[in-house]
């Protein structure tokens, strides 16, 4: 194969550079799932300040207004 006849295929009768974006959308796309699934993850481990997860948690109903009253004054000693 000559160099006019490779020019001629990677310019006009190949698929040029075109081959390199359907990899590289894919790579981009389990880059971005994977950060997004790290950093939800992370989230759901590190819910916030103790205060944060405190207010969650009585939001849920799973404590209840008397233990949410009695664990936020503890907190707010710990602060100081």
């Amino acid at each position: 194969m000559e160099v006019s006849d490779m020019v001629a295929a990677w310019h006009g009768g190949g698929p040029g550079p075109w081959f390199l974006v359907f990899p590289l959308f894919w790579l981009a796309v389990i880059v971005t799932l994977a950060f997004l699934f790290r950093r939800r993850r992370w989230g759901h481990w590190h819910g916030g300040s103790g205060q944060d997860v405190l207010g969650e948690r009585y939001a849920r109903g799973e404590i209840t207004e008397e233990e949410y009253r009695r664990r936020k004054a503890v907190l707010s000693e710990q602060a100081r």
